[in-house]
């Protein structure tokens, strides 16, 4: 597998940074009306896009390896904000502060552990055998598809965890189903900005990759395949 791509490390950087800037603010909830959103919903949609930018450009196994730096880095910045937020509690008021809002953010570290792997590696699957399935076309359809799924996996397995103790019963399936609603028109909504990113980002890599024979494994994605399959599709549909 070639690894030497231009764009995959800019891929990374930014989902690990919308990642952590949704835990910051997953306890934020925006009131619309009579339905609840919480800001990590309003944002996490970009995520998704590059994720499935990602998985069909460079292939199932470069998206997941994406996943699991996600995991690490949100584990390592979860525990650091939720250490600060119990030692010395009591020193100030914005110290108490801190510590009312922050100090059971443990719960959504052990989230993540759950969500991110379930909804991304749920995601990646959907978008890499869909493309070998339709041959690379319906790219709408594998996208939309996957996008409803995935994040509706996403919100089932984190939300109950992470939000449970902020939130009644009632209040917690509002903010779901809205979230979820939301998320999906989102995903609707930057279609058009992700058939033009694939476009561009595989012309700029020369890569369009195919997961043929591949392991779907999700603890296998950092070892290399060894076979001689050509999974580049790039120049092959250029003729």
């Amino acid at each position: 597998m070639n690894t030497d791509y231009k764009l995959y490390g800019l891929f990374v950087g930014l989902m690990v940074t919308i990642m952590i800037v949704c835990d910051t603010v997953v306890y934020k909830v925006i009131n619309i009306y009579d339905f609840k959103i919480t800001a990590s919903g309003i944002i996490f949609s970009l995520c998704y896009l590059l994720s499935t930018i990602s998985t069909e450009v460079y292939g199932y196994k470069l998206g997941g390896r994406t996943v699991w730096i996600m995991v690490f880095s949100q584990t390592v910045y979860v525990l650091l904000i939720n250490l600060c937020a119990i030692i010395q509690k009591d020193s100030n008021l914005i110290s108490e502060h801190y510590y009312h809002l922050f100090h059971n953010f443990w719960q959504v570290m052990v989230g993540t552990w759950i969500s991110v792997p379930a909804s991304y590696f749920c995601n990646s699957l959907l978008i890499s055998k869909l493309k070998i399935y339709f041959g690379g076309r319906f790219f709408i359809i594998r996208y939309t598809l996957s996008a409803m799924i995935a994040q509706a996996v996403l919100l089932l397995t984190s939300y109950p965890i992470s939000l449970s103790s902020k939130y009644s019963f009632h209040e917690l399936v509002n903010i779901i189903a809205t979230t979820w609603s939301y998320k999906v028109v989102m995903s609707i909504l930057l279609l058009p900005v992700g058939i033009y990113l694939v476009g561009v980002i595989k012309k700029i890599e020369k890569t369009d990759y195919y997961d043929w024979g591949i392991s779907y494994n999700p603890l296998s994605v950092f070892r290399e395949t060894k076979d001689n399959i050509n999974h580049n599709n790039f120049e092959k549909e250029k003729k």
